[in-house]
Order: C-alpha cells, then structure tokens, then sequence
C-alpha cells in the first residue's frame, strides 16, 4: 500500500530522499559527487530558503521511500505578477501509480498558493540543477551532470506538462578543430588591449565576485533565471576555492581594466576530460570575439595538458555548436526542461 508523507525539513525524511538516490543511481560513476550535492542544497540552511518556500512529498511502499517531489515557489519569480510554480527533487521508481500520486500532490500545492504555470525540474533555481536528461545510453554522467530516470520525461508529460526548452551537451575530442579557428580573434583582442587571467587561490574570491556581478548581466533573460543574492552565491561556489587545482577559470578585461566576460570549466582528473559549464560576456560585447579568445585561451590549456577530451556541458539546441555538422563538435547527451500551465 502506497503511503504519503509531507515535511520542509526534517533530516529522516532528508535522508530517506539521498537514500533513493542511492539505489536508483547506484550504477553512475559520479553518483556519489552529484548526490553529495543535491545533500548541500536541501540543507535548510541554504540562503535561498529565505526567498523560497518548500513543501516536499515522499511516496513509502512497505515502508521504503520510491518516490519523492518537492514543489516551490520563489517570492522573485513571476509571470505576469502570478507566482511560478517550481518542482524539484523529483526521483521515482519506474511506476506510474506513484509517479502520478506523487506529480499531482506538487500540482494541488502549486495550485492552491495560485500558480497559473509550472516548470520542471528545477532543484530551488537554475543555479542548481535543473533538467531531465535522455539519450544517455552510449556516454556515462559527467561531473556534476543532473542524474534522472529516462522515463521520468513521460511521467510528467502524462500529467499534461509539455517540453518547454531543449538542450543538449557536446564533445570535442580534436583541438586542432578549434585553436587554429580563434587564434587570429585571440590576437587581436591581445592587440587591442584585452587581459585574460586564470583565477588561483591569491584572487579566486575577486574573481568569483566579479563573475557574480557579470552573470546578472548576461543571463538575465534565460529561462527562469533569478537574481540570486551574494550570499546565496558564495554558498554554491565559495567551497570551490578547496579544489582549485581541478577548476580552469578564465575572465577576461577590456583595456580600462573592467572584466567583461568569463569561461569557467571543471576538470575530471580520473577521466582526463575537462568540462566547460559556463562561458558568458557582458551583452555590449558580445559578437565582438571577446568569447572566441576565451574559447581559444581554454582550448590551448587543454592541449597543453594533454586532456583527451573536452565537454560542452548545456547549449541551448539551436546554439551554432549544435547545428552539426560543426568541426570537432559531436553532441553526446539531450536535456528537456517542462512546463505546465494550470487551468480551472
């Protein structure tokens, strides 16, 4: 008999969630390093729970956890001053009873606080993870990658959410398709007085406060993106600094000195790759090849420290890397986010 429990919280029921995790994901290589994650983020001391309000729903059957969903709702995040309903932290074993049990539980919440629309999944904001993965078959998880079930994409599209955003993540294991391509746009803005530095211990914190400031900038029309606080920020890459050694952080400067773009990557030392998160520039120099020799100063570090292979870790489908064929470009896994809209 399917049981139903609620909680904000409470560390039991906390740990009934990491513990589903474990079981589901228990063939990941990076299941451990992503599920240590999801522990940080849950953990009611993170400052974004002074913004959001959380009600959460595990699913017992003979008293095991196989289900859990959390619904949310940002005070800052709004569509036409109605709030958006967000869900989270959604993991269910391959049954749809439970998954539907559980689905409409985080419905009926979002509803009754009056939201016309709902987007998942989303773990809190789109700093943390966010999207269903497929197409995952051929190429195990990368570091940090959100780790999902292939058939959670049609226990929710059986609820009436709809694919909203697609994404995808690439590979490039050929540098020479890309150094030779940026390294005249990497001159010139040499030439005209652009600075790259890499960030270390001396200035990581300058320099991670100063891509705080740049990324409200640049992504301030994606997709449900938030204005998060600086210490909301600090709480997600402040620990960084511990593993820099495994970080490969790159912001650029015009010639009066003002950072105006970075490019952030993570290095997997096990697996010899190093993944690209994030690369952004400040939207008045943009298309001006400001990205091209960000992109061209982080290849050149990957040859020179003989990485076999090199992932673009979330491009919106539609991004030029994705219309294939690209040099070099070999997209290996495919994202959706979804999106519900609540009728009377």
């Amino acid at each position: 008999m399917i049981e139903m429990k609620e909680y904000d919280f409470e560390e039991n029921y906390q740990n009934e969630l990491i513990q589903l995790m474990k079981r589901l994901y228990h063939k990941e290589s990076n299941a451990e390093t992503y599920i240590g994650y999801i522990k940080k983020i849950i953990n009611k001391t993170n400052p974004s729970f002074n913004f959001i309000k959380i009600k959460n729903f595990i699913a017992y059957d003979n008293n095991e956890a196989v289900g859990h969903i959390s619904a949310f709702i940002d005070s800052r995040l709004n569509n036409e001053g109605l709030p958006v309903g967000i869900i989270g932290f959604y993991e269910c074993i391959d049954n749809e009873e439970i998954s539907s049990i559980l689905i409409n539980k985080a419905i009926n919440y979002l509803k009754e606080k009056g939201c016309k629309s709902i987007r998942a999944p989303i773990d809190l904001t789109i700093w943390y993870p966010y999207r269903f993965v497929i197409d995952q078959k051929e190429n195990d998880s990368f570091i940090l990658e959100p780790l999902t079930k292939d058939y959670y994409i049609d226990q929710f599209k059986n609820q009436g959410f709809n694919v909203s955003l697609e994404y995808g993540s690439a590979e490039r294991t050929d540098f020479n398709t890309i150094i030779p391509y940026t390294k005249k746009d990497y001159e010139l803005a040499l030439e005209e007085g652009f600075k790259i530095r890499t960030l270390t211990k001396d200035n990581f914190m300058e320099g991670i406060l100063s891509i705080y400031k740049m990324i409200n900038d640049i992504f301030q029309d994606s997709w449900s993106f938030v204005n998060i606080t600086e210490e909301e920020y600090l709480y997600i890459y402040k620990d960084y600094e511990q593993n820099i050694n495994n970080l490969s952080i790159q912001i650029i400067s015009d010639k009066d000195e003002k950072d105006i773009g970075f490019c952030s990557s993570l290095v997997d030392p096990i697996n010899n790759i190093i993944i690209l998160k994030t690369i952004g520039v400040l939207p008045e120099y943009q298309n001006k090849k400001v990205g091209a020799a960000l992109l061209h100063y982080q290849h050149k570090i990957a040859q020179e420290k003989e990485f076999t292979k090199e992932i673009y870790a979330l491009i919106k489908l539609g991004n030029i890397v994705t219309k294939l064929p690209y040099p070099g470009i070999k997209v290996i896994r495919k994202y959706v986010a979804l999106e519900k809209e609540i009728t009377q």
